[in-house]
């Protein structure tokens, strides 16, 4: 249950948190704030609207809490949207290790992006000191469903033929077509029941590309690597996978050994206005 605290002789009865309290679980009682913790889901909405700060929650960090500051979210809409034009995807990388500092603002990232009735059960695997290890497993366990003659694709494309160009590449020529020989990897699993762990995963993983390419990182998305995990349980031991989570995606991280000189085109967007 949540555990949502109002400070009593410091809340004015405003009802800004009635009004903006998504699960409708706060009422004025007696021109004071009450929340029914069994309606509450901690998005913390009440917290961050209230303009006497009467609010607390004790499960979590207050010193994580910031006062907003209007000019810092000005953020430009024409250089945010030159910023994603510009936007490749890496894969060559400099030998160069990631700062801590620098990965935990990417983590970050992650952790504050937002998730469906604020579950939160998005959880980040970093892969740095068994890269080789997985790489190897990965690649092995696409060889040899490429070579299964009772694979079965389930009606997505055939990666065969890839699979095992990237197996003999990575074994007669050293050649990582798999994590391009990125010094580090980030998986998002989730153990979330309720239908949203793919789309509360993907909305993490690009915030966390978006802190990436702010820091001068450059990200790559790895769907090969989640092939391989529903293939071979092993790589599931191997990232330290609990039982009832799903694997969501994966990303390479590094910082870029390449510079390109312009954008690129795209396919009109199909929209319908209605």
């Amino acid at each position: 249950m949540a555990n949502v605290i109002v400070n009593k002789e410091t809340c004015v009865g405003c009802g800004l948190c009635v009004k903006d309290c998504s699960r409708k679980a706060i009422e004025l009682v007696n021109n004071k704030a009450d929340v029914n913790l069994a309606l509450c889901n901690e998005c913390a909405h009440c917290l961050a609207i209230c303009p006497e700060n009467s609010f607390s929650m004790p499960q979590y960090d207050k010193n994580e809490i910031v006062e907003v500051d209007e000019n810092r979210l000005n953020l430009d809409p024409e250089d945010f949207l030159y910023f994603q034009k510009c936007r490749r995807s890496i894969r060559q990388f400099k030998k160069q290790d990631i700062e801590k500092d620098t990965l935990n603002q990417i983590i970050e990232a992650g952790r504050y992006a937002p998730t469906a009735s604020n579950r939160q059960l998005n959880r980040f695997i970093v892969i740095k000191d068994k890269i080789n290890e997985v790489r190897d497993l990965a690649i092995k366990t696409l060889y040899d469903a490429a070579n299964d003659p009772n694979f079965d694709t389930k009606g997505g494309p055939d990666y065969r033929n890839s699979w095992i160009q990237m197996y003999n590449n990575y074994k007669e020529k050293n050649i990582d077509s798999l994590f391009f020989n990125a010094p580090e990897i980030i998986v998002i699993v989730s153990e979330d029941k309720a239908g949203f762990a793919e789309v509360n995963g993907g909305i993490a993983a690009s915030r966390m590309e978006l802190q990436a390419n702010s820091l001068g990182l450059g990200v790559c998305y790895i769907g090969f690597l989640g092939r391989a995990v529903q293939f071979n349980d092993k790589i599931k031991e191997l990232l330290g996978m609990k039982d009832d989570e799903e694997f969501i995606l994966s990303f390479v991280l590094g910082y870029p050994n390449v510079k390109y000189k312009r954008s690129v085109t795209r396919a009109i967007s199909d929209v319908r206005f209605i």
